[in-house]
This record gives structure tokens, sequence and C-alpha cells, in this order.
């Protein structure tokens, strides 16, 4: 009778300790807060986009968060990102699994920390090596002054095409800025507004 006694209650203590850590769900960073239903507003040129967490995926053996990006309230892109200690990570793009995953920004996210990217989304390369270059860059943000983590890669090829990216993550808020130099022409994306769901 002990002994099933010990059995009944070994199995109930694994079952709230494997339910408790299926129900956390995916890791986050305050540079990169993301929370179903968390919604960003973008300006880019003269149009609005808005990225919203959709929910989460697994890619791989890595739980992560789905984003989608919307433009005239249409989805046009969703992309799954997970968190670790090292960093964050680009997984997935559309339905194609980017091999290996993409660190967009390192944990901790320290000035001078560099890092190579040789990924494949399907049969396009993605190549070159990021840096965190400021740790407290002063960025305006709908018309205030917010410190952000600034992460450059001048010399990317993508798709065989050369691009320089810079992004700047503040805490809080994740991505609140973005500029594409593809062949001479820049794209700037700046956060317009956040709502965090709650």
């Amino acid at each position: 009778m002990l002994r099933l006694l010990r059995s009944a209650a070994v199995a109930a203590v694994a079952v709230v300790v494997v339910g408790s850590a299926l129900g956390q769900g995916p890791t986050t960073s305050d540079l990169f807060p993301a929370k179903v239903g968390s919604k960003w507003t973008y300006k880019i040129n003269d149009q609005d986009v808005t990225v919203t967490v959709a929910g989460t995926e697994k890619v791989g053996d890595q739980e992560g968060f789905k984003f989608d990006t919307a433009v005239g309230g249409q989805v046009k892109q969703s992309e799954v990102y997970y968190v670790t200690k090292d960093g964050v990570f680009r997984a997935k793009v559309g339905d194609k699994k980017i091999e290996p995953a993409v660190k967009i920004l390192a944990l901790p996210a320290k000035k001078d920390t560099t890092w190579d990217v040789d990924s494949k989304v399907g049969t396009e390369g993605i190549k070159g090596k990021f840096k965190v270059t400021d740790g407290k860059a002063k960025v305006k943000i709908g018309g205030s002054d917010v410190e952000a983590v600034l992460v450059e890669g001048p010399d990317f090829e993508i798709a065989q095409t050369k691009t320089v990216i810079k992004q700047w993550f503040a805490p809080g808020k994740g991505i609140v800025k973005v500029e594409y130099t593809i062949q001479g022409t820049t794209t700037t994306m700046e956060l317009k507004d956040y709502a965090e769901k709650k």
C-alpha cells in the first residue's frame, strides 16, 4: 500500500513539473518582447505596416513566436523568431525554414560583439557579419529620444545582392528602427506605436 501511494505521489509531481514546463511557452527578452497579440506599427515611406505576434510555432526543436506583417490590413509575410540565452534568432520566413536560423541580436547585447551569418532560405543564401556597434544609441521615435542597441551588418549578401542592414532594439519595445540599403537605395522603417498585449 505504501509503495502504491509513493508511486501515485511521484506521478502527480511529474505531471505538475512537466505541465509547468510545457505551459511556459517560448522565451522572450526585454530587447525582443513577444506576447501573443502584441502589435507594432511602423512607418515605411508614407505607408503604415503592422507587425503582430500571431501565435507560437515550433521550428525544429525550438519553440518560437510567429510574427505576421500586414500592409493595408492584409498579411503579406509571416516569420518565426525564437530567443535563447545566446540571442534572438529568425528561424522561418513564410513556409521556408532558415538553415541555420539567423541570429539578429546577440544576448547579452554587449558593444563590439560580432557574429557571422551563413544561412539559406530555400536555395537563396544569406551571408555576412553582424556587430553590436552601440549599446546606448540615441534614436528618435515618435518625437522622443530612445536609447537602443544598434546592430549593424555593413556587408551582407542576400540572394546574391549586396545589402547593408542596421537594426535598433530598445528595451521594452523590441525593434524600433530598421534601415536596409540595397544597391544604393536606403529604406527606413521606424516605430510609430507599440501596443503590448496585457
